[in-house]
């Protein structure tokens, strides 16, 4: 057994210790954007990307009616929570073994004009074969839709890297009809960022949430579970 595979068993197992829903593992040269705020020697250092993620609970899910309320925003954030302690945690242990590790926030806006964080989340997930970018313009799982909160963390550890999924929505446009800025279209290229950004910016500011969240997407794209 090579090195890569007894890497990917361990990170597997350790996975598995702190039930984790999701996780794959991606190649780091795929990812063609930008390391917003971040060298570009980063991706010279760190060959792979390990993509991981959290289910979120129906219950909550099940009360986003007609946008985000006060029990959202706290599994959102407990979520993030989760996710960035168990980024940590895999850092920790992949920098014992003597290897290099990056963990990033799971939330976290670092060009607010253009809303990005330092890494996409979702970009790294689709690279890891986790899913792939719906007309939502989240990561969607096969089996739980964009009902997922997820995390990264970068490395220098050789590993087996996963292949990217062949599929897409296809004829699903759950969607669509569903989001109240109409920003979700037939083609997922044309998804409207600004009318996205200005709906959560009236949501985070008349419900007083202090968070730009909506849920209604991510609600109506469910998977299979």
């Amino acid at each position: 057994m090579t090195v890569e595979n007894i890497n990917n068993r361990e990170i597997t197992a350790w996975f598995k210790k702190f039930d984790v829903d999701v996780f794959g593992i991606a190649n780091l040269s795929l990812y063609e954007k930008e390391l917003v705020g971040l060298s570009d020697a980063i991706k010279d250092k760190y060959k792979f990307a390990v993509s991981f993620g959290l289910v979120i609970s129906k219950g909550i899910l099940d009360t986003v009616v007609d946008g985000p309320n006060l029990l959202y925003l706290h599994h959102y954030r407990q979520l993030n929570y989760r996710l960035d302690m168990i980024g940590y945690f895999l850092s920790r242990e992949i920098e014992r073994k003597g290897y290099r590790a990056l963990p990033f926030a799971a939330s976290q806006v670092v060009d607010w004009k253009n809303h990005k964080a330092h890494i996409s989340h979702k970009k790294v997930g689709e690279i890891a074969g986790i899913g792939w970018i719906g007309r939502n313009n989240l990561l969607v799982h096969p089996l739980f839709g964009a009902q997922v909160r997820y995390n990264t963390v970068l490395t220098d550890m050789p590993l087996l890297a996963d292949k990217p999924l062949d599929i897409n929505c296809v004829d699903c446009t759950a969607c669509i009809g569903v989001c109240p800025a109409g920003a979700i279209k037939e083609e997922p290229s044309l998804f409207d960022h600004l009318g996205c950004f200005h709906m959560v910016t009236q949501f985070k500011n008349k419900r007083n949430l202090g968070h730009h969240i909506c849920g209604i997407c991510v609600e109506a794209c469910r998977g299979k579970r």
